[in-house]
């Protein structure tokens, strides 16, 4: 073989092997290799093992603590900065924790960036609205010297110190997989997906899509911000448009909690549909269950809040963190859902926290 054509076949070689790993976690799995444990085998495209030295970053305490968020448009979200409040309460070395909402006004949460920034925060914990759009204010505070931690999206920069992440696919594989397997592969369904625009979102649908058999018709797709009000008024539409859903892929318990009012309320029978750890949602599911009901919760911990904070601490007292710092997410199932349910709170309490019992029953007032 010439050497032009030994040359050639390198070049194919190697781009497609850039391509492989271009999109994340090595190679694609085909459907059949597909696994709740590991869907699809593959990681965030921008994942990394990297490590990041605190070290230039430490400071004695008390630290002032910026929060930048993009919404508290459900009980999710509200129950996460209840968890961030809480902590930092109880945390000695803070001296003051000063949060922003944006409520999805992607120029508000640059604005709320750039005056914590103002404020001479020792360092900033971001929920970016976008991507895109946050990642030059990021990138802004990176260079300046600001320890900065994001969670609960992702960023379009690695100019960032650490991010706290959940496999948002994974999250959507489980449910999707659970639901196909309850239809037996076949079957019209609805999906309530969360904020639009979000990466959470779009991961939790790519993954339940991927689980699907050829034979599950999507009927139609509606994002309801993981909200229980706007979850059960899009299932209302999607009951009056089409007149044969068998199931619902919801991506959020408080959604699927609407979604099953809304059947009851139209006099339809109950249809499988997967959800979380949304207190609301799992009192149902416990009172149904001898009747049959059954679900599957994958449970996005509202403490990834807490972990932010923990790993922006860790910068400021000159330790070494992961860059990329990957947090469980635990399955509610038939079977261990007494461990999760509290009937006697609020249906706003989340499942998957790391505040005390006694903390959450005087919270949310439980038992009164």
């Amino acid at each position: 073989m010439k050497r032009t054509a030994w040359l050639a076949m390198i070049c194919i070689l190697l781009c497609a092997s850039f391509l492989i790993f271009a999109v994340g976690g090595g190679k694609q799995a085909s459907a059949a290799e597909y696994s709740i444990e590991n869907p699809m085998g593959k990681k965030p495209a921008a994942w990394s093992d990297e490590k990041v030295s605190g070290a230039p970053f430490k400071k004695a305490p008390p630290w002032v603590i910026g929060v930048s968020n993009y919404s508290l448009a459900n009980s999710w979200r509200v129950h996460m900065f209840a968890e961030l409040k809480y902590a930092a309460d109880h945390d000695p070395r803070i001296k003051e924790l000063i949060i922003t909402n944006c409520d999805g006004n992607l120029a508000k949460q640059v604005s709320d960036i750039e005056d914590l920034r103002a404020k001479g925060v020792d360092g900033l914990l971001i929920t970016p609205l976008s991507a895109d759009g946050i990642a030059p204010l990021v990138e802004e505070a990176y260079d300046a010297g600001i320890p900065v931690v994001i969670y609960n999206n992702e960023i379009s920069t690695k100019k960032f110190h650490s991010i706290v992440w959940v496999d948002e696919f994974k999250f959507g594989y489980i449910g999707g997989k659970w639901l196909n397997d309850k239809l037996g592969g076949k079957g019209n369904i609805v999906i309530l997906e969360g904020i639009a625009g979000t990466s959470t979102s779009e991961l939790r649908t790519q993954g339940a899509l991927a689980a699907f058999s050829p034979d599950i018709k999507v009927l139609a797709r509606q994002p309801a911000s993981w909200a229980y009000d706007k979850g059960k008024a899009a299932m209302e539409d999607f009951i009056a448009a089409y007149p044969k859903i068998d199931g619902v892929y919801s991506q959020g318990g408080a959604m699927s909690m609407g979604a099953l009012e809304a059947l009851q309320a139209a006099g339809k029978p109950l249809v499988p549909v997967p959800g979380e750890g949304y207190n609301g949602f799992l009192k149902f599911w416990l009172n149904n269950l001898e009747k049959g009901f059954t679900s599957i919760g994958p449970d996005e911990p509202t403490w990834q809040s807490v972990e932010a904070l923990g790993q922006l601490i860790a910068l400021l007292e000159g330790k070494t963190v992961e860059k990329w710092h990957e947090i469980p997410l635990p399955i509610i199932t038939d079977k261990n859902l007494k461990q999760y349910v509290r009937p006697d709170c609020p249906d706003e309490v989340w499942a998957n926290t790391k505040m005390s019992r006694e903390t959450i029953t005087e919270l949310y007032k439980c038992g009164k």
